[in-house]
């Protein structure tokens, strides 16, 4: 019967989750892809000195994540604002991302990922663009596993280019450092640098299907995640 209950508990695949609702660090881009038909769908609350200057009020958003061919990712993100500064949310603004893999890890290489976050929102896929396309950013970003005894490492860094007027960056590489522990693989604790801030957090993985996520965003910022991920 234990052994039952531990088997439910770990017997899956955990894969971190950024804020945007796709597979990544805590908002940093990393090469792995979930297994082929994987949904997710969830959300994350979002202090305001975590957004764009767009959100001076803490805020929330809702996405709904799809990995097909195993090597394709697509992801919808609302997040939520005040449209008409009435003092309550009115709109939420959509943006879509979308991840190719062309490299899958091997023994001696790392995975590599080709992505962008708010990609169709726009005209401008290339430079610069205003509007609503508060999250443009194009990335390429490699990943690598070690085992260490039964413990998991995994090394991570992304090249980032903005193609938003409203995405702020300090140094355009990221990166950072997931570890998850032989007691319980499920648990991923992840260090990173996410072009702008350093981020310090982790996530779980229950009973197959349900994710939970909490870092603080500059070491002080609390933001908390949750997605319900299932095949198809």
């Amino acid at each position: 019967m234990l052994g039952a209950a531990i088997l439910l508990l770990t017997s899956s695949f955990l894969n971190a989750q950024t804020t945007l609702g796709v597979t990544g660090l805590l908002n940093s881009p990393t090469a792995e892809m979930s297994p082929d038909r994987t949904v997710k769908i969830g959300g994350n609350f979002l202090p305001k000195q975590f957004t764009t200057d767009t959100w001076d009020y803490h805020t929330f958003n809702f996405f709904i994540n799809i990995t097909f061919l195993s090597f394709v990712e697509v992801s919808m993100n609302n997040t939520a604002f005040d449209l008409w500064d009435a003092g309550y949310f009115s709109n939420v603004d959509r943006s879509i991302s979308v991840r190719l893999r062309p490299v899958k890890e091997g023994k001696y290489w790392p995975a590599v990922v080709i992505g962008s976050n708010d990609v169709i929102s726009t005209t401008s896929l290339v430079g610069y663009a205003q509007g609503n396309k508060f999250f443009g950013t194009h990335y390429i970003a490699l990943t690598k596993h070690f085992d260490i005894g039964a413990n998991r490492l995994g090394l991570h860094a992304a090249y980032n280019i903005p193609v938003s007027v409203h995405v702020k960056q300090e140094f355009p590489v990221s990166g950072g450092i997931s570890f998850s522990p032989a007691f319980y693989k499920n648990l991923n604790i992840i260090a990173e640098y996410d072009s702008r801030d350093f981020n310090l957090g982790a996530n779980v993985l229950l009973f197959k299907h349900l994710y939970f996520q909490f870092f603080m965003n500059e070491l002080k910022y609390p933001v908390v995640g949750f997605h319900v991920q299932f095949t198809i």
